[in-house]
């Protein structure tokens, strides 16, 4: 009787997704009573019953090793559901700081939840997004992924659901791992670790585990992979060659910018002024340098030659990592005990973006035949006519400063989380757990490379020390020029961001009373949590001695909030029973320490609810539903940052018709990245979601179980700032949004630029099928388990930014206006067949086609472009481009792995795998999201290409 009933409960486990094996221990010799209760993620009740009525997927240890990936972050990846989250590529100039995050459903990382242990930790910024580098990789026994709401029992940003880090707490040996990877040419990493073991909680009453690991990845160079090296691509579409220059206007050698006639008070070009540019080195050559390429976009007065930024990337940061991982616990009572972690990480990325574009670099005024310069006389003025020399007032040049290295950022991450808590038995069936959690996320920004004094760098190149109009060439082979480079770098901490979150809870569940088809449990708890976000800028910040990055203020933001939830579990009928959680969130006011701030900030409180339900039709059948809602208030810096720098635009724009000429005087000359500005709005209101899933878990054999689950996602009053594209493109909604503000590069010098803030711009709409068949054969010679499970989005689709009323927008299938891109289809094949002292792993991982970014390209090949003639204003006929905008097809892409473990030693595992075994590189693409990676896509597929490893594991 006993036997069929655990064979049930494990079928049912297994059909549910709701625990691993190690969730629970059976005997088949103890008695019904001893079966152990065990908390699921989704639910806050304890008990016996495996299964519950919400998909839960467990990723167990040897998952996690299957998977041959070396960090969390790249484990998340694999997860079918994920969509959306940021990895390292970002940091390749797109503003990333090497994070890496959790998505569920292409949503965006600040609505899915990630708990170690059950418990929050700090975020990486003031939103609600964690970075996953925190997390130690080795000290993981499994990973539990609800892939549906759960706002009603977490708090209001477990709207996509919650993926919970549940570490080692029991290691009966000592184990020693050590692991290579090599990618051809970039790219090697190897990792070190140690996990181990003091005691047996049932036998002596404790158990602590210790886990120590060290891991480091060298650099991958873009000019080590075809599909990266350059940024000035050809290629064909439907039979016609077209060519795109991803090129910069800070070129080497420099283009020089010369503005004839005079300015008003306030800077504005008084009629009949205008900028000349060009590059000297094509007027004087008659065409460009090595690595630069005419642009077809020049401006007025002669050629410019773009720069091939891409070619100088890294475009896989250097990084390395140590974790440290102390867990306890301690027997009380016979009832009761105590439980703690200690977790510390400290991550360094190091970013190596391109060289540092000067932006038009003020060197000097020029008044008839003298100037301030001696590059003005050397290079400039023998290309002006005489009117032009006679009426030149300033004298600019863009430049790309390759010959001081490039522009190089170590972030040290450090991340400590400490538990603190109790769990139990008491008065003797209420089951309780309470903790305290601390945890403090820190991050430090040096500026290692690339970017150089402001008060000495522009008086030094208009001296004709640093000659910006050399050749890469030329430049290397002059050791004064370099020396003179070196003199004006600057290098040192500009600053640093922490953040703090102190929480406290308390839960517990217990049977209420008894109903005809069985008992009515009741979950109950309340928790409370303090965030803090700081971002301390240095005095040299302050006053920006760098011409680095720089924001004009730093925060120091908190808030405080609390939750108080409940939750029922009802058998209604023998096969029939529901589930109703409710639960009030109160998020209280921003706080902010800068007595300047007398915004009236408002606290936001809510109440909400999820009603699920689970029928066993049959003994191998069970269908599954819910239905929930959840609330989201904005990140802190989204309530009180101050209007803040915000880099520049992802793209190239021209000037935007704004109707007034005063404002339109200060464009930037030609297409060209925009200064950004971004601040807070203090009125934002909540965002409001509905959730919803059904499905089934058929398992007609204890070997095989089929799951399938339909759900939905609606969010209304979305956060976000509106997009640079959007905003370019419907200039009349966002007028007011583009103003005249100082040069970052230069301060004699204003330009327009786009202020963005942060509003509640509208609805998104997700939903899909997620999917799963497992299947286990016993064959002759060993046994074979075949898993394939992925996600299907039906309908992805979000409100146009800013517009009302509502415009819909979509990015699934294709790459969106978010640039962005939502794939209909995200699966995976894995089989293990183990035999013998071999056990061997092959993984497929597929992601669907899409249509890539529609942009414009021009007809024919770099060194034969198709030109026409167009005429002016004044009939004067010219040479240009022919453009025309394309939208490529991007195939769908298969990733193929493979792993074999031998166990013949003793004591001993030795795996030698090899990803990307076929070798597939990235798709062709022009979306260009990042701003730096282009011709293909780094968030989303392998560039590391094939890598090889080797990893052994001994224990003793």
């Amino acid at each position: 009787m006993l036997n069929s009933k655990i064979s049930k409960a494990v079928r049912l486990a297994l059909m549910y997704g709701a625990v691993s094996a190690t969730a629970f221990a059976v005997n088949a010799e103890e008695s019904e009573e001893n079966i152990e209760k065990i908390e699921v993620t989704g639910s806050s009740i304890k008990g016996t019953d495996l299964a519950g009525a919400l998909p839960v997927n467990i990723i167990s240890a040897e998952d996690i090793k299957n998977t041959g990936v070396t960090n969390v972050g790249d484990l998340v990846a694999q997860i079918p559901s994920m969509q959306g989250f940021t990895t390292p590529v970002s940091s390749v100039g797109g503003g990333g700081t090497g994070q890496a995050t959790a998505s569920l459903r292409g949503i965006g990382e600040d609505y899915t939840l990630v708990l170690l242990n059950g418990r929050r930790l700090a975020p990486l910024d003031s939103g609600n997004a964690v970075d996953l580098n925190s997390i130690p990789l080795a000290a993981i026994e499994r990973v539990e992924v609800l892939t549906d709401g759960a706002s009603a029992l977490y708090g209001s940003d477990a709207i996509a659901g919650v993926i919970n880090f549940i570490l080692k707490d029991q290691a009966d040996e000592t184990t020693v791992s050590a692991r290579m990877d090599r990618p051809k040419d970039g790219a090697e990493s190897y990792s070190l670790g140690i996990t181990t073991g003091f005691g047996d909680f049932d036998r002596d009453g404790f158990s602590i585990v210790a886990s120590l690991s060290h891991e480091k990845t060298e650099t991958l160079r873009s000019k080590n992979r075809d599909f990266a090296k350059t940024g000035f691509l050809e290629f064909e579409v439907d039979g016609n060659s077209y060519f795109q220059l991803n090129g910069s206007g800070n070129a080497i050698p420099a283009i020089a910018h010369v503005f004839i006639g005079e300015r008003d008070e306030e800077g504005r070009p008084l009629e009949g002024a205008y900028t000349k540019s060009f590059s000297p080195y094509y007027a004087q050559n008659g065409s460009c340098a090595p690595n630069t390429a005419v642009s077809p976009f020049a401006n007025a007065g002669g050629e410019d030659c773009v720069f091939d930024f891409t070619s100088t990337l890294e475009i896989y940061p250097e990084n390395e990592r140590t974790a440290l991982l102390l867990q306890g616990d301690f027997a009380i009572t016979d009832d009761i005990q105590a439980f703690s972690t200690l977790s510390y990480t400290d991550f360094t990325l190091t970013s190596r973006i391109a060289p540092n574009p000067t932006g038009q670099l003020n060197l000097g005024a020029v008044n008839g035949d003298s100037a301030n310069s001696v590059l003005y006389t050397k290079y400039v003025e023998q290309h002006l006519t005489e009117e032009e020399k006679a009426n030149a007032t300033e004298f600019r040049a863009a430049w790309r400063a390759l010959p001081g290295g490039n522009r190089t950022n170590q972030y040290d991450n450090t991340a400590i989380n400490v538990i603190l808590g109790l769990e139990g038995t008491v008065l003797n069936d209420i089951d309780f757990n309470t903790a305290v959690v601390y945890s403090k996320n820190e991050r430090k920004d040096n500026i290692k490379n690339g970017y150089y004094n402001r008060a000495t760098f522009a008086p030094t190149i208009a001296s004709g020390a640093i000659d910006v109009f050399a050749t890469a060439d030329e430049f290397a082979g002059d050791q004064a020029s370099q020396d003179a480079i070196e003199s004006v770098q600057w290098r040192g901490l500009w600053d640093t961001v922490e953040t703090e979150m102190l929480s406290f809870d308390i839960r517990a569940s217990q049977p209420l009373f008894e109903l005809p088809a069985g008992e009515v449990y009741v979950g109950y708890g309340v928790d409370y949590r303090e965030n803090s976000y700081a971002l301390i800028l240095t005095d040299a910040q302050k006053n920006r001695e760098a011409n680095a990055p720089a924001n004009d203020t730093g925060y120091d933001l908190e808030r405080s909030q609390y939750g108080v939830f409940t939750e029922f579990q009802v058998p209604i009928l023998e096969d029939l029973s529901a589930n109703l959680a409710l639960r009030y969130d109160n998020i209280g006011k921003v706080k902010n320490s800068d007595p300047s701030d007398t915004q009236n900030y408002e606290s936001n409180s809510d109440t909400t609810y999820k009603l699920s339900l689970r029928y066993n039709a049959t003994d191998n059948l069970v269908l599954r539903a819910s239905y929930g809602t959840g609330f989201k208030v904005a990140s802190l810096r989204s309530y009180a940052q101050p209007l803040a720098n915000n880099g520049v635009t992802g793209s190239a724009y021209t000037c935007p018709d704004l109707g007034d000429a005063n404002r339109e005087a200060f464009c930037p000359p030609g297409s060209i990245q925009y200064q950004a500005f971004l601040k807070g709005s203090p009125t934002l209101a909540p965002e409001e979601s509905e959730q919803m899933s059904a499905g089934f878990v058929y398992s007609p054999t204890t070997d095989t179980t089929i799951q399938l689950d339909y759900w939905s996602i609606e969010i209304e009053g979305k956060v976000e700032a509106p997009d640079f594209d959007y905003m370019f493109d419907n200039v009349n909604l966002f007028n007011d949004s583009f103003q005249v503000h100082t040069s970052r590069a230069d301060d004699t010098q204003r330009l327009l630029s786009v202020e963005r803030e942060y509003m509640n711009l509208g609805k998104t709409e997700t939903s899909g099928i997620d999917w799963k068949f497992s299947f286990n054969n016993e064959l002759s010679f060993g046994q074979l388990k075949t898993t394939l499970q992925g996600t299907h989005i039906i309908d992805s689709q979000y409100t146009a930014p800013g517009v009302v009323p509502f415009e819909w927008e979509s990015s699934l299938g294709k790459f969106g206006t978010d640039e962005e891109v939502v794939f209909r289809n995200v699966a995976q094949i894995q089989n293990t067949l183990t035999h013998g002292d071999f056990s061997h792993t092959l993984r497929f991982s597929y992601k669907s086609s899409y249509s890539d970014d529609r942009v414009e390209v021009v007809r024919g090949t770099i060194a034969n472009p198709v030109m026409e003639t167009v005429y002016n204003d004044e009939g004067v006929a010219s040479q240009a481009f022919v453009t025309e905008h394309v939208q490529l097809k991007i195939p769908s892409y298969v990733k193929t792995d493979y792993k074999v473990d031998y166990f013949g030693f003793e004591n001993t595992v030795i795996t030698f795998g090899i990803n990307n075994l076929f070798d597939k590189e990235p798709p062709f693409s022009l979306g260009d999201p990042e701003g730096h990676l282009v011709g293909y896509e780094g968030r989303y597929y392998d560039q590391l290409l094939r890598t090889y490893y080797l990893s052994v594991d001994y224990s003793f």
